[in-house]
């Protein structure tokens, strides 16, 4: 994987100054094919992560959206550092906002949660 990370971004580097679609395509493509690749180690972690949490006797309400914040800043930051190598800062930073606020609406319930909790301590 590290190779292919290398050779994408020399090869991306190389065509820059010529071809800077190209270089963009190739980066991309090699951006693609590197999270093809984390796929099957990110599926074995969610395996592990459910089965520990189940053993300790957590809810899918917890862990759940916690889950979604995190496949949803991983995307965000993926897709807006692409938008910043397309030279498109401003649509970055919206797709940041963006994801932010994804992030808080899919927390909900988590919040809702923790305030039910804290009201029947009170």
């Amino acid at each position: 994987m590290a190779g292919a990370a290398v050779v994408t971004a020399l090869l991306a580097l190389l065509l820059r100054r010529d071809v800077p679609a190209l270089a963009f395509i190739v980066a991309l493509a090699g951006g693609l094919y590197l999270l093809n690749g984390a796929l099957a180690p990110l599926a074995e972690l969610t395996r592990a992560a459910t089965g520990l949490l189940h053993a300790a006797g957590q809810q899918q309400a917890v862990y759940v959206p916690v889950a979604k914040a995190v496949g949803i800043a991983a995307v965000v930051r993926i897709a807006g550092a692409v938008c910043r190598d397309a030279g498109q800062s401003a649509l970055a930073a919206s797709l940041e906002l963006a994801g932010a606020a994804a992030a808080v609406v899919v927390c909900l319930p988590l919040f809702e949660r923790v305030l039910g909790l804290i009201g029947n301590l009170l």
